[in-house]
Protein backbone atom coordinates (compact mmCIF):
# COMPACT_ATOMS: atom_id res chain seq x y z
CA UNK A 1 0.00 0.00 0.00
CA UNK A 2 2.81 2.65 0.78
CA UNK A 3 4.33 1.77 -2.53
CA UNK A 4 1.16 2.98 -4.45
CA UNK A 5 1.18 5.97 -2.20
CA UNK A 6 4.36 7.13 -3.68
CA UNK A 7 3.30 6.11 -7.08
CA UNK A 8 0.30 8.53 -6.34
CA UNK A 9 2.72 11.75 -5.38
CA UNK A 10 5.36 10.62 -8.30
CA UNK A 11 2.20 11.01 -10.37
CA UNK A 12 1.78 14.53 -9.19
CA UNK A 13 5.30 15.66 -9.35
CA UNK A 14 4.89 14.16 -13.33
CA UNK A 15 1.72 16.23 -13.58
CA UNK A 16 3.52 19.34 -12.56
CA UNK A 17 6.65 18.54 -15.04
CA UNK A 18 3.92 18.24 -17.99
CA UNK A 19 2.11 21.47 -16.74
CA UNK A 20 5.88 23.29 -16.73
CA UNK A 21 6.78 21.98 -20.04
CA UNK A 22 3.89 23.40 -21.70
CA UNK A 23 4.44 27.03 -19.99
CA UNK A 24 8.17 26.83 -20.88
CA UNK A 25 7.07 25.97 -24.34
CA UNK A 26 9.68 22.90 -24.75
CA UNK A 27 10.05 21.57 -27.84
CA UNK A 28 9.73 17.25 -28.27
CA UNK A 29 13.00 15.38 -26.82
CA UNK A 30 14.17 12.53 -29.28
CA UNK A 31 15.92 9.50 -28.00
CA UNK A 32 19.62 10.33 -29.04
CA UNK A 33 22.50 7.84 -28.11
CA UNK A 34 23.71 9.29 -24.85
CA UNK A 35 24.33 8.84 -21.21
CA UNK A 36 22.69 9.66 -18.45
CA UNK A 37 22.52 10.13 -14.83
CA UNK A 38 19.77 10.32 -12.38
CA UNK A 39 19.56 11.16 -8.42
CA UNK A 40 16.38 10.49 -6.10
CA UNK A 41 14.37 8.81 -3.66
CA UNK A 42 13.26 5.12 -3.22
CA UNK A 43 11.14 3.29 -1.16
CA UNK A 44 10.75 -0.76 -0.99
CA UNK A 45 9.13 -2.89 0.61
CA UNK A 46 9.72 -6.33 1.88
CA UNK A 47 7.39 -7.59 4.40
CA UNK A 48 8.76 -11.26 4.69
CA UNK A 49 12.50 -10.07 5.42
CA UNK A 50 13.03 -6.07 6.58
CA UNK A 51 9.28 -4.47 6.10
CA UNK A 52 9.99 -1.10 4.69
CA UNK A 53 13.00 0.77 3.64
CA UNK A 54 13.55 4.29 2.28
CA UNK A 55 16.37 6.33 1.00
CA UNK A 56 18.49 7.25 -1.53
CA UNK A 57 19.01 5.89 -5.28
CA UNK A 58 21.42 6.38 -7.99
CA UNK A 59 21.22 5.60 -11.48
CA UNK A 60 23.54 5.75 -14.57
CA UNK A 61 22.18 4.62 -17.52
CA UNK A 62 23.34 4.35 -21.44
CA UNK A 63 21.07 5.35 -24.29
CA UNK A 64 20.95 3.38 -27.70
CA UNK A 65 18.30 4.94 -29.71
CA UNK A 66 16.68 2.59 -32.16
CA UNK A 67 14.30 5.26 -33.82
CA UNK A 68 12.55 8.27 -33.10
CA UNK A 69 10.11 6.30 -31.51
CA UNK A 70 12.34 3.63 -29.24
CA UNK A 71 15.34 3.35 -27.73
CA UNK A 72 17.47 0.75 -25.49
CA UNK A 73 18.77 1.87 -22.28
CA UNK A 74 21.25 -0.70 -20.12
CA UNK A 75 21.62 0.63 -16.62
CA UNK A 76 23.31 0.17 -13.41
CA UNK A 77 21.66 1.33 -9.75
CA UNK A 78 22.50 1.69 -6.30
CA UNK A 79 20.65 2.19 -3.34
CA UNK A 80 21.33 2.83 0.34
CA UNK A 81 18.19 2.61 2.36
CA UNK A 82 17.19 2.75 6.27
CA UNK A 83 14.89 -0.12 7.06
CA UNK A 84 12.46 -1.32 9.62
CA UNK A 85 14.72 -3.17 11.31
CA UNK A 86 17.75 -2.26 13.10
CA UNK A 87 20.10 -2.28 9.68
CA UNK A 88 20.61 -0.85 6.66
CA UNK A 89 20.12 -2.39 2.87
CA UNK A 90 22.26 -1.45 0.05
CA UNK A 91 20.94 -2.75 -3.14
CA UNK A 92 22.69 -2.93 -6.46
CA UNK A 93 21.17 -3.27 -9.73
CA UNK A 94 21.98 -3.92 -13.64
CA UNK A 95 19.21 -4.01 -16.39
CA UNK A 96 18.11 -2.76 -19.55
CA UNK A 97 14.79 -0.57 -20.35
CA UNK A 98 12.91 -0.94 -23.74
CA UNK A 99 11.22 2.84 -23.98
CA UNK A 100 8.95 3.59 -26.27
CA UNK A 101 8.63 7.71 -27.11
CA UNK A 102 5.40 9.39 -26.95
CA UNK A 103 6.39 13.38 -27.83
CA UNK A 104 8.76 14.43 -24.71
CA UNK A 105 7.47 11.26 -22.72
CA UNK A 106 8.56 7.42 -22.61
CA UNK A 107 6.92 4.64 -21.27
CA UNK A 108 9.25 1.49 -20.53
CA UNK A 109 9.40 -2.03 -19.20
CA UNK A 110 12.71 -3.18 -17.76
CA UNK A 111 14.52 -6.42 -17.05
CA UNK A 112 17.39 -6.27 -14.68
CA UNK A 113 19.47 -8.42 -11.26
CA UNK A 114 19.95 -7.16 -8.28
CA UNK A 115 21.94 -7.98 -5.50
CA UNK A 116 20.72 -6.95 -1.93
CA UNK A 117 23.37 -6.69 0.93
CA UNK A 118 21.73 -6.42 4.84
CA UNK A 119 24.68 -3.86 6.76
CA UNK A 120 24.29 -3.87 10.75
CA UNK A 121 26.59 -2.66 12.97
CA UNK A 122 29.30 -2.22 9.97
CA UNK A 123 29.18 -5.94 9.09
CA UNK A 124 27.11 -7.40 6.00
CA UNK A 125 25.04 -9.84 7.48
CA UNK A 126 23.10 -11.37 4.62
CA UNK A 127 22.72 -11.15 0.70
CA UNK A 128 19.33 -11.94 -1.40
CA UNK A 129 19.78 -11.38 -5.36
CA UNK A 130 17.96 -12.39 -8.23
CA UNK A 131 15.87 -11.44 -11.36
CA UNK A 132 13.24 -8.39 -11.47
CA UNK A 133 10.83 -7.23 -13.85
CA UNK A 134 9.80 -3.35 -13.80
CA UNK A 135 7.94 -0.51 -15.61
CA UNK A 136 9.17 2.77 -16.18
CA UNK A 137 7.68 6.09 -17.55
CA UNK A 138 9.29 9.23 -17.37
CA UNK A 139 9.78 12.73 -19.46
CA UNK A 140 12.63 14.62 -20.75
CA UNK A 141 13.00 18.19 -21.75
CA UNK A 142 14.42 19.34 -24.74
CA UNK A 143 17.27 20.56 -22.54
CA UNK A 144 17.98 17.06 -21.22
CA UNK A 145 16.82 17.23 -18.08
CA UNK A 146 14.48 14.60 -17.21
CA UNK A 147 12.00 12.93 -14.36
CA UNK A 148 11.30 8.96 -13.82
CA UNK A 149 9.40 7.29 -11.96
CA UNK A 150 10.02 2.88 -12.00
CA UNK A 151 8.33 0.24 -10.02
CA UNK A 152 9.79 -3.20 -10.07
CA UNK A 153 8.37 -6.42 -8.45
CA UNK A 154 11.73 -8.55 -7.51
CA UNK A 155 10.79 -12.51 -6.03
CA UNK A 156 7.83 -13.75 -4.86
CA UNK A 157 6.73 -14.21 -8.48
CA UNK A 158 8.16 -17.34 -9.16
CA UNK A 159 11.73 -15.65 -10.25
CA UNK A 160 13.86 -16.05 -6.69
CA UNK A 161 17.27 -17.26 -6.90
CA UNK A 162 17.67 -17.08 -3.42
CA UNK A 163 14.77 -17.81 -0.50
CA UNK A 164 12.81 -15.16 1.82
CA UNK A 165 13.16 -12.38 -0.50
CA UNK A 166 10.03 -10.89 -2.10
CA UNK A 167 11.06 -7.21 -2.57
CA UNK A 168 9.62 -4.51 -4.53
CA UNK A 169 10.20 -1.15 -4.77
CA UNK A 170 9.22 2.38 -6.04
CA UNK A 171 11.81 5.20 -7.18
CA UNK A 172 11.39 8.82 -8.37
CA UNK A 173 14.57 10.00 -9.84
CA UNK A 174 15.99 13.63 -11.12
CA UNK A 175 18.72 13.35 -14.00
CA UNK A 176 20.19 14.59 -16.87
CA UNK A 177 21.20 13.34 -20.38
CA UNK A 178 24.26 14.01 -22.41
CA UNK A 179 24.29 13.56 -26.00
Amino acid sequence: MRILGLAQRAARLVFMAVALSGWAGLARAEPGNGFGLYLGAVHSSDSSHYGTGRGLSLTADAQMAINPDWSLNPYLEISYEHTDKPYAILNGAAGLQARRWIGDWFLGAQFLFHDELERSNGTISASTYGPGLGFAMGWESRSHWSIVLEMNGFEGQGLSLSTGNSRSDARILFGYHWY
